[in-house]
């Protein structure tokens, strides 16, 4: 990953004093959360062929962060949600997006970029913030500043992600430059990770076991006060799902990127 090369020193000082600039009042902000997901099953292991499924959805959220003594508190609440692109013939009821809509979820992010989760809505829409809000922020110091690196292991539950069971994810880390994103200079954070997952999933069919491994990237834009100025995703993951009725294990591929956007 290309780093770009450290500032002057008294640029550096100047930066850093505005990075870190405390922030008293709370702040909301309004974003949209486009997702585009694929998905091939490989149905050979019973007599089948492939099934590739196609999906596009945006969810627009509100994010409100307070200060607190070591860290900030941050809320999500799921204002609206929709399918763009749905597969043909999935079948899914319009009703399942409305039923998101109200789903909030909370967390308290340290100083060093760890997330701790809150309460949360327990509905569909709580579950779905969850893991909206828990892939918002990159684990950073709040300090930290372009040439920095580092690596951070995290582990989770797939909580309304649509992934098996747990999670666990080793992040590289890397302040990578400075760019202007709607007339504020932001650190540009990247990330590129590694990540094994596994679990049992209830299906009409009866449980399957599913294991996986995937690898994917992450791109943040983090204003000096700290704030989310957009964000981009990719993850590609291979599964091997193991069930009653399937001779041998069934391999799904899935491909998901994701991109979030501030809204005025």
């Amino acid at each position: 990953m290309q780093v770009r090369s450290l500032l002057a020193t008294a640029a550096l000082v100047g930066g850093l004093t505005a990075f870190t600039a405390p922030r008293t009042a709370p702040v909301t902000g309004h974003y949209r959360i486009s997702e585009v997901i694929d998905q091939v099953v490989d149905l050979s292991a019973v007599g089948g062929g492939e099934q590739t499924t196609h999906l596009v959805t945006s969810t627009f959220v509100t994010l409100s962060t307070t200060d607190s003594a070591g860290g900030r508190a941050v809320r999500m609440v799921i204002d609206s949600a929709r399918g763009d692109t749905l597969p043909e013939g999935a079948g899914i009821d319009p009703a399942r997006w409305d039923s998101l809509r109200g789903g909030f979820a909370t967390a308290f992010l340290d100083a060093n970029g760890k997330l701790t989760a809150g309460p949360a809505d327990s509905s569909m829409g709580g579950m779905q913030a969850r893991a909206l809000l828990r892939e918002f922020f990159p684990r950073m110091q709040a300090r930290a500043r372009t040439g920095d690196h580092w690596t951070d292991t995290t582990e989770f539950a797939a909580e309304g992600s649509g992934a098996p069971g747990s999670t666990r994810r080793v992040t590289n880390w890397a302040v990578t430059g400075e760019e202007a994103r709607g007339g504020v200079r932001a650190r540009k954070v990247e990330g590129a990770y590694s990540q094994s997952s596994s679990g049992q999933v209830e299906s009409p069919n009866g449980p399957m076991t599913v294991d996986g491994t995937g690898t994917g990237t992450l791109t943040y834009y983090v204003g000096p006060d700290g704030r989310h100025l957009g964000a981009a995703s990719t993850l590609a993951m291979q599964l091997s799902i193991t069930m009653a009725q399937a001779p041998e294990p069934i391999p799904v591929r899935v491909s998901r990127s994701a991109t979030i956007t501030p809204l005025p």
